[in-house]
């Protein structure tokens, strides 16, 4: 029986879990023109959120794309997949291929658009950005282009686009950046609806929130938070049934994933694997502590590859500081002898949280107390420690 669990990847369908109040909310202001920006903790699961409400927009007509900005560091590779995106959906809105490239050229001045045959038996759309590249004609030949190729076929169309607040570590050329361009374009479209997702809660609620960046109350902000533990149990139950297995204490999983899709997804997984190798009959299953704990240090070894280049990228202060946090934590205040173990003063220790809290590592929980956003991540450091 293949293992029903999934992660690492978009999921949806029977792999997604619940959210039906937040895919109402972000589909109804979509379709009804209004942009998003979907702020969250990473790991949460925005990417299959869109995707999901995506799906559904399409039977609903609505023209979808999506750009991911992840691994584009340089403006020529930001502008090629915009083009490529935007290219790809005036593709699907024609039939007759001959048509497409003429609109193609009539569209793109700057812009060579080649198309390639797929193994599947349909094309890809291949553009060849001029360089240098001229930021305002190149966003505006593809974004404005393709909502007049919209308004042409009478219908309504949405770009999501993911890591967002990547634009501005590419290019921070003032007035004239890519983006105080990305927002001229985005604000004269009539009708593409926009989604604006990021990894980096913090970088991207700035984009959105500052004053004085360009994107200011561009978008509605939508907060996306853990997932509720009935829709947990609910859908752990379900997945286990479908590969013929009863588990009970469901619980025990909840407890240790905090509410975080990936989380449920990849422990539980491990235990379908544990199980499996067992050998025993599995129609019935308890969670007792032995179970879970080889879940969770299946689950904490198989993050490793995650987690050391993440916790290479804090300085040794940041370090400490989240070392501390995740053995004693969630905390408001730092007793002497914790600081006294790693030389530090109190000014050192609050200048570290400031900028974990600016980079989305710590956060504040309802009684103000100072803890770690992903309560694996915080597992994993504090075994560290102690090891």
């Amino acid at each position: 029986m293949p293992n029903p669990f999934l992660f690492g990847k978009i999921v949806t369908g029977k792999h997604f879990c619940n959210r039906e109040k937040e895919q109402q909310l972000i589909a109804d202001n979509l379709l009804g023109g209004q942009s998003i920006v979907v702020i969250s903790p990473r790991r949460i699961g925005k990417s299959s959120l869109l995707a999901v409400v995506n799906s559904k927009l399409e039977k609903k007509g609505m023209a979808c794309g999506r750009i991911d900005f992840f691994a584009l560091n340089s403006i020529g590779k930001i502008l090629g997949e915009t083009v490529r995106v935007c290219a790809q959906m005036m593709l699907n809105q024609e039939t007759n291929l001959k048509k497409f490239l003429s609109l193609a050229a009539d569209v793109f001045k700057r812009t060579r658009i080649a198309i390639e045959p797929t193994p599947d038996g349909n094309v890809s759309i291949k553009p060849e950005v001029g360089l240098p590249a001229d930021i305002h004609t190149s966003l505006s030949e593809a974004i404005s282009g393709l909502d007049r190729v919209l308004e042409r076929k009478k219908r309504k169309g949405l770009l999501v686009l993911d890591e967002f607040q990547e634009i501005a570590n590419v290019d921070r050329a003032g007035p004239a950046s890519l983006e105080a361009e990305f927002r001229t374009v985005v604000q004269s479209a009539r009708h593409l609806s926009f989604a604006f997702l990021g990894s980096q809660a913090s970088l991207l609620s700035d984009m959105f929130t500052a004053r004085q960046r360009p994107f200011f109350q561009a978008a509605k902000i939508v907060e996306l938070g853990t997932i509720d533990n009935k829709s947990l149990n609910s859908y752990i139950r379900r997945r286990f049934r479908s590969a013929g297995i009863n588990v009970r204490n469901i619980e025990e999983i909840i407890r240790v994933v905090e509410g975080h899709p990936d989380y449920t997804q990849r422990i539980c997984s491990h235990l379908h694997d544990i199980m499996v190798a067992s050998g025993k009959p599995a129609q019935a299953v308890h969670l007792d502590d032995s179970l879970i704990r080889q879940g969770l240090e299946a689950m904490l070894e198989s993050c490793e590859l995650i987690f050391i280049p993440e916790w290479q990228t804090f300085p040794l202060r940041q370090q400490q500081v989240l070392s501390l946090i995740a053995e004693k934590g969630p905390l408001r205040r730092v007793a002497a002898v914790d600081l006294a173990e790693y030389e530090m003063s109190h000014t050192s220790f609050n200048t570290a949280l400031k900028q974990l809290l600016r980079k989305g590592a710590l956060r504040e929980d309802s009684n103000s107390n100072y803890c770690l956003v992903d309560p694996i991540f915080r597992r994993w450091i504090a075994r560290r420690s102690v090891t």
